[in-house]
């Protein structure tokens, strides 16, 4: 069917030949058939010289003027191999359908139905090739039928993407409500509503109404809304009907893939708009002053889009929280048939069966609402909930009391065990806290300081510096740029210049850089860093083999210093496992900018779905140091980690905390202590194996007093050598580091 793309899609298929069919050859040789009739038909039809029968537009490519080089002459013949008519495609199609189905027909024995199979992939082959042919040439431009055809590869193409899955997510639903959210974005509500209908018919005819509601009410607010309000309003609407048709495990595939499907339509909308405002920023823009201006409103308007999907995330976490409520409680019919379980255990050989359940029959009943209410409202039923009479003419009671509350625990452990919407909920919310960590950090980082801006431009008018315009933006790595400067008629050195601008700005630069694009010379001045770490590390394991401590020293982009020891519960390869997936998980995390609470309470939440899916106990300790390089300003991160000490002179101050390791509560049991270090400090980390033989920390205390002049390698060395000593030990971990000047 197509004419342009001919040897792309050629090569695709013989891919999917090898990889997804039986008969690789003789589908591969279908394939190759089918290209060279295709060459061969235009090729007879040139040297035939039946080129005045060929379509208007298929001549005028033939028709080359001899003035034309030998290069362009090739060019246009290779433009007219595939351009054959439409009607010649069919046949070709028509023809080349014979080979797999002959082959079929044959290796089955000429069974007849083999027969009929090959007449029909011969019809729907041409046909095929009629409808696609529409959309992928150029030579119809009759508006209806390229709509028809369009439709109809889109049809196909959704249809085709049902049985794949990536990363857990549907293909087909992120497929659907992406382009369902573009075509309308794009090409208005109508279309919008017709793809929408197309998709949802392919993948799903009964989520097909889901996928139209969020063409329409996106069509309906994004004049009004905000992209990401007008993305998560659309979304919410195909919820609706997902949630009131579709069971809970539809329910739970489709709304996640929707959601990131909404992400990535976002995100792709904001990227679109961005590259279309920077190109419309060069052509207009006047000076680099301006288009930082619409920058950064460009940033916000971005930054409300991303708290849109945020707001989106939180809600989605609160349903979810909710649900996770109400499936840990057994409901009223379940307490019922827990209560008449028990009395049927117990009536039928009962020999007041009789007065129980005939003549005493209301009292009875109300005494069994009774209990149905105690185990609704505490959990359980006692004595009280039974009448007096009854108490004295039933013999079973006490063990109808003990049965029912026996059952009930059983059923809500049961609940528990197969609850998972509190871990979507957690999930949802982490990625709301995440999103909105990353918002509320480049607000500051991207936010420009007018004030900020007079002053140094009025000193620079001071000290004979002439510029243009001076553009000041960020918080912690703040920049300053002045654009158009001159400096010749300076009245100060360059020093004493980044000296006076840094007592203007209150915080460390670096020096000046220069700048020049079109004749223009830009100085560019930024916060430089305050410290440096020099680190070490030692780990020793308990028997030689496996150590179940995991030790990780690495910073990020962001000019921040992470220090981490994880000790893994247990021994051995498990515990080793558990620390070392820990220890990746955070640098992963910390090294893409995220905060480090956020990333220990997704850490947390992972680790107890680990231990819902396996009957061990998944738990590590976290003893993290983060440092900003730009300020001196750390935080002792600790949960359920040993002591940390900090070495000044001779001075040694210890940090603890009395938290509990990652993984074990629902909530997240962290403690954070800040703390300013300074050039010459020495941070000691260490694992509670170090702590085995000193549990009161008097020998490393005394030891590090007199160890503030030795290189990091050796504490780490001597601490790890005095806690392996006894034969018995725990794995021994130990962390120091040595804050440094920055250099210049």
């Amino acid at each position: 069917a197509s004419e342009h793309y001919t040897v792309s899609i050629l090569i695709g298929l013989i891919v999917s030949a090898i990889t997804q069919t039986e008969t690789p050859i003789v589908y591969g040789v279908t394939y190759v058939v089918a290209a060279m009739l295709r060459v061969a038909t235009t090729l007879f039809l040139e040297s035939s010289g039946t080129r005045a029968k060929l379509p208007d537009t298929l001549r005028e490519k033939l028709d080359i003027e001899d003035a034309q080089s030998s290069k362009a002459v090739q060019s246009r013949r290779w433009q007219a191999i595939f351009g054959e008519s439409i009607p010649l495609r069919m046949a070709t199609a028509g023809v080349c359908a014979l080979i797999p189905g002959l082959s079929r027909w044959i290796a089955g024995g000429f069974r007849y139905y083999d027969l009929f199979a090959m007449l029909f992939v011969i019809l729907v082959s041409s046909a095929a090739v009629a409808v696609y042919a529409v959309c992928l040439g150029d030579r119809i431009s009759h508006a209806v039928l390229r709509n028809l055809s369009k439709a109809s590869l889109l049809f196909s193409f959704i249809w085709a993407s049902a049985p794949w899955v990536v990363a857990g997510f549907p293909l087909a639903v992120i497929l659907s409500v992406f382009i369902t959210l573009l075509i309308t974005h794009r090409q208005g509500a109508v279309t919008g509503c017709v793809a929408s209908l197309v998709c949802g018919v392919a993948y799903y005819p009964l989520y097909a109404p889901a996928l139209l509601f969020a063409a329409l009410i996106y069509a309906m607010t994004r004049e009004r809304q905000r992209e990401g309000v007008s993305t998560f309003l659309a979304l919410l609407g195909s919820f609706v009907w997902v949630i009131y048709v579709g069971e809970t495990e539809s329910v739970l595939r489709f709304i996640p893939a929707a959601l990131l499907s909404g992400m990535i339509f976002t995100l792709t909308v904001k990227i679109s708009k961005k590259k279309k405002a920077e190109e419309t920023d060069a052509e207009t823009a006047a000076d680099d002053t301006a288009r930082l201006r619409m920058v950064g409103a460009r940033h916000k308007d971005a930054n409300d889009r991303f708290r849109g999907i945020s707001d989106a995330f939180s809600s989605l976490s609160e349903m979810f929280y909710n649900l996770s409520d109400r499936f840990r409680r057994p409901g009223t019919l379940d307490l019922r048939r827990i209560c008449d379980g028990a009395f049927d255990h117990f009536c039928p050989t009962c020999p007041n069966q009789s007065v129980c359940w005939g003549l005493e029959y209301t009292a009875t009943l109300d005494t069994v609402n009774r209990l149905i209410s105690g185990l609704h409202t505490k959990g359980r039923v006692t004595r009280m909930q039974i009448s007096r009479e009854m108490g004295h003419r039933c013999e079973s009671v006490d063990a109808i009391l003990e049965k029912i509350n026996r059952d009930c625990a059983k059923l809500t452990g049961e609940m528990l065990q197969n609850n998972r919407t509190e871990i979507f909920a957690m999930d949802y919310e982490a990625a709301a806290k995440i999103i909105n960590d990353a918002l509320e950090e480049e607000d500051g980082e991207y936010r420009f300081d007018e004030g900020l801006e007079q002053k140094i431009a009025e000193y620079l008018a001071d000290a004979g510096i002439r510029a243009n315009s001076v553009t000041v933006y960020g918080n912690r790595r703040l920049q300053i740029m002045v654009r158009g400067v001159d400096i010749e008629s300076a009245k100060v050195t360059v020093d004493t210049l980044r000296s006076d601008v840094e007592e203007l700005c209150g915080m460390r630069l670096g020096g000046p850089t220069f700048e020049v694009e079109s004749g223009t010379t830009t100085m560019c001045l930024q916060a430089a860093k305050r410290v440096a770490v020099c680190g070490a590390q030692n780990n020793v394991s308990a028997d030689g083999g496996i150590s179940g401590d995991s030790v990780n020293l690495f910073s990020n982009k962001k000019d921040y210093f992470y220090a981490l020891i994880s000790d893994g519960m247990g021994a051995g390869r498990e515990a080793a496992l558990t620390s070392n997936l820990c220890s990746a998980f955070l640098e992963k995390m910390l090294r893409a900018g995220n905060r480090a609470n956020t990333s220990l309470r997704m850490l947390n939440n992972m680790m107890r779905s680990k231990s819902a899916d396996s009957a061990d106990e998944y738990s590590t300790t976290v003893d993290l140091v983060e440092l900003d390089l730009m300020t001196g300003d750390a935080a002792f991160i600790k949960s359920g980690a040993a002591p940390s000490f900090v070495v000044r002179g001779r001075v040694v101050q210890r940090l603890q905390s009395g938290t509990v390791p990652i993984g074990i509560l629902g909530a997240l049991d962290v403690q954070s202590t800040p703390f300013r270090l300074k050039e010459g400090d020495t941070v000691v980390m260490i694992s509670d194996g170090i702590l085995q033989n000193d549990p009161d920390c008097k020998w490393i205390t005394e030891y590090l007093r007199d160890a503030g002049g030795e290189r990091p390698e050796d504490i780490v060395y001597h601490i790890c050598l005095h806690a392996a000593e006894t034969e018995e030990h725990d794995d021994c971990s130990a962390v120091a580091l040595r804050i440094l000047g920055a250099e210049e």
